[in-house]
C-alpha cells in the first residue's frame, strides 16, 4: 500500500502493517515520519528497537526467516533499516524480499531510505514493500513553499505566524528545515499562544543569530565547511577556548569513527538530527580521511598547549576546510 504524506497521519490509528517504508530528500523529514511510526508501534507493545545502517558490508542474515524463538520475557521488536544515497543492492534486496513473504507477528520493518533514485523505486524489492505494507514517498519542500510550512508548523505548537514572517524566517535558516522547526520551537516557548508579525519575528531573530558549540559540531559533521567556519568565527570572537572547540571536533570525528567501523550508531548520545548526520556521513567519508584528521587533532592540542607554534585558531579553521 503506497501513501501520500499527508494522509498518512489518517492511517495511525488503522490496524499496524506488517512493514512501514519511508522515502524522501530531507532527513529531518524522514525522522519526524519515523517518530510517529515508532510512537504508533510501542502503543501495540512493540518495545525493542533494532536498528542497522547500511553498507556494501552489511551482513543480511539479521532478516533471515528462521523461526522466531520468543519466550515470555520477550517482547515484539522494530527492526529499522537505514539506507542512505542507495539501495540494500542484490543481496539486500533478496533479504528484504524473502522476509517479507514470512508471517512474524513479534516483529515489524522499517525501512527508512534518504535519496533513493528513480530506478530503486521501481526496483522489485519496492513493490513487494507496496503489496506487504504502508510506503510513504515524502515530497520536498520548495524553497517558495517554506512559509507555508512555517505558518502550519506554528499551529501545531499554538502560535499563529503572519505570512511576511514566515517568508523571513524562511530566508535567515536558508530553507534548513532542522534549523527552522527548531526556531519555531524556541518562538513557541518566548512567545506562547501569539500571534507572529514581522516585527516580533525581526526580534526574535535578531535575539538568537549568537551561534552554539552544537551548531559548530552539526555543521562540521555534515561538512558544511562554509557554515562551519562562519560558525568557528562566531564563537571565536565570543571568546570560546580553543580548547573546548578542539574536544567537540574530536567529539564528533570519534563518532563518525565508531560508525564507519561498527555500522551502528545505537551508542551515540545526542538529537537524532546529529545522529543522522554521523550516520549519513560515515557512508561517504574514508577510513583515510577520519585518520589524517585525528593527526591533526593531535597536533591541535599540542599547540592549544604551547608546545608548537602554530596558531591553534588557524589550525582550527585549517581542519574545518580539510574536513
Amino acid at each position: 500500500m503506497s501513501s501520500k504524506l499527508n494522509k498518512f497521519s489518517d492511517k495511525l490509528g488503522i490496524k499496524l502493517s506488517k512493514s512501514y517504508s519511508i522515502f524522501g530528500e530531507n532527513s529531518f523529514q524522514i525522522e519526524e515520519l519515523t517518530e510517529q511510526i515508532y510512537k504508533l508501534v510501542k502503543r501495540h507493545s512493540y518495545e525493542n528497537k533494532e536498528v542497522h545502517i547500511i553498507n556494501n558490508k552489511t551482513d543480511w542474515t539479521f532478516l533471515n526467516s528462521s523461526e522466531e524463538n520468543l519466550d515470555l520475557f520477550s517482547s515484539k521488536k522494530i527492526i529499522e533499516i537505514k539506507l542512505v544515497g542507495t539501495g540494500p543492492g542484490r543481496e539486500g534486496a533478496k533479504a528484504i524480499t524473502n522476509y517479507l513473504k514470512s508471517d512474524y507477528k513479534e516483529k515489524i520493518l522499517l525501512i527508512t531510505a534518504e535519496g533513493l533514485d528513480s530506478k530503486s523505486k521501481s526496483s522489485a524489492w519496492i513493490k513487494s514493500l507496496k503489496q506487504s505494507g504502508t510506503v510513504i514517498d515524502i515530497p520536498s519542500i520548495p524553497l517558495n513553499q517554506l512559509p507555508q510550512w512555517i505558518i502550519s508548523k506554528g499551529k501545531e505548537y499554538q502560535i499563529e505566524i503572519e505570512e511576511s514572517a514566515a517568508i523571513l524566517l524562511s530566508e535567515k535558516t536558508e530553507g534548513n528545515l532542522e534549523a527552522t522547526f527548531q526556531e519555531i520551537k524556541k518562538l513557541s516557548l518566548v512567545l506562547p499562544n501569539k500571534d507572529i508579525k514581522l516585527k516580533e519575528m525581526a526580534k526574535f531573530i535578531s535575539n538568537s543569530s549568537k551561534f552554539d558549540i552544537l551548531d559548530l559540531s552539526r555543521n562540521f559533521v555534515m561538512q558544511n565547511k562554509k557554515k562551519t567556519l562562519t560558525i568557528l568565527e562566531s564563537l571565536r570572537i565570543e571568546g570560546i577556548p580553543e580548547s573546548l572547540i578542539l574536544w567537540t571536533l574530536a567529539k564528533d570525528i570519534g563518532n563518525l569513527f565508531k560508525v564507519k567501523y561498527s555500522g551502528s550508531s545505537k551508542d551515540l548520545w545526542g538529537p537524532k538530527s546529529y545522529i543522522s548526520a554521523v550516520e549519513k556521513t560515515s557512508k561517504n567519508i574514508t577510513k583515510k580521511k577520519i585518520s589524517s584528521s585525528l593527526r591533526q587533532i593531535a597536533l591541535i592540542d599540542s599547540s592549544i598547549k604551547g608546545r608548537t607554534k602554530t596558531d591553534p585558531w588557524q589550525a582550527l579553521r585549517d581542519l574545518c576546510l580539510s574536513f
